[in-house]
């Protein structure tokens, strides 16, 4: 990784940590989370797995808010404050300008779901809850659905504006989710066409639901090991690919 990269990414995630956008996003979240502890009192017995169900779910949809937000609005405030043409127009390539920015975006949505989940944490095993190992990783992959989601919305914000590349990611997100569910129901063993859609959904577009361990932290089930490496696998493979397109995208747009 160049030099320029890493600058880049300092200096992004300098300007990021010192706006109100980030605190007041993590001044939410621990409401939110203070509310799930209010919540899980009246969950007579099951008070720790509430806590734990409610304060994961929020703890995603906060990686996910705060990646589409910034991911959709990564280059067109770069534009708006003429920052991107100072940059460029030193020995910087844009491909390094882009994977530095990613790189800093990317530890600011690691810094905010670490500081959600250490207040997770925390109410948890007030409540009695222990630690188990998928908790840790579902952490992980909720992390790396929050990075897929910033590329995703970075890249549909090279050729659209930011609500239009919100609206795109999060509705890949939302099917992304869904695709599973939808394979149980009857509509989708008669109907051919919804059969043909679905498929072609799973195999050629990042599948969300892969990276969703709750339902396994919750109720206990067991996974064998060689499943993390597949799903990390393809958590991976997506950003990378979306990242990709990004930067030859990103390459041939005219910057006016």
């Amino acid at each position: 990784m160049s030099m320029n990269v890493l600058l880049i990414a300092k200096q992004s995630f300098k300007e990021i940590y010192q706006s109100k956008v980030l605190m007041n996003i993590l001044f939410l979240g621990v409401l939110l989370l203070l509310l799930t502890f209010v919540v899980s009192e009246f969950s007579y017995g099951v008070a720790e797995k509430v806590t734990l169900d409610i304060g994961l779910g929020l703890i995603s949809l906060s990686g996910v808010a705060i990646s589409l937000f910034l991911g959709s609005r990564l280059i067109v405030n770069e534009v708006e404050n003429r920052t991107l043409y100072m940059v460029l127009v030193r020995p910087v390539a844009r491909y390094e300008f882009l994977l530095g920015k990613v790189i800093g975006l990317a530890a600011i949505v690691f810094l905010n779901l670490i500081a959600l989940f250490s207040l997770l944490l925390v109410l948890y095993f007030a409540l009695g809850g222990s630690w188990d190992n998928m908790i840790g990783w579902t952490l992980f992959f909720v992390y790396m659905e929050s990075l897929l989601v910033l590329v995703m919305s970075l890249f549909f914000s090279l050729f659209s504006n930011p609500i239009i590349s919100i609206m795109v990611t999060l509705t890949m997100f939302i099917a992304g989710h869904g695709v599973e569910t939808v394979k149980e129901t009857h509509l989708y063993q008669k109907d051919d066409l919804l059969r043909g859609f679905v498929d072609f959904y799973t195999q050629w577009l990042p599948n969300f639901d892969k990276l969703n361990l709750k339902n396994y932290v919750l109720y206990n089930k067991f996974l064998p090991n060689d499943w993390f490496l597949v799903a990390s696998g393809y958590s991976f493979t997506w950003v990378f690919v979306f990242i990709v397109f990004a930067i030859v995208l990103f390459n041939k747009k005219e910057l006016t």
